[in-house]
């Protein structure tokens, strides 16, 4: 679980946020939609990870798989920032 509010804390932080542990796994709403994007579903670096999230803002949430996914990563913004306040 740890991990997975990493992931979302690295989504929603600027790249001179603090270090971060790698390596990631994507939420499981993001699972599907990385395999078929070509995206790792193991983050292992800071470049992947910009890479993933650059890639699930550019498509389109008209699709399933993406809403999703930005849903997942929009409630995990959330609680990782109830708990940092």
């Amino acid at each position: 679980m740890r991990k997975l509010a990493v992931f979302f804390l690295l989504i929603a932080a600027p790249a001179s946020a603090e270090t971060i542990t790698f390596p990631i796994a994507v939420p499981q709403e993001c699972f599907e939609l990385a395999q078929r994007e070509g995206v790792p579903t193991m983050l292992s670096n800071r470049y992947q990870a910009t890479r993933a999230k650059l890639k699930l803002y550019r498509l389109k949430d008209s699709d399933p798989l993406v809403h999703a996914c930005r849903q997942a990563v929009e409630r995990a913004k959330k609680s990782v920032a109830k708990h940092h306040d």
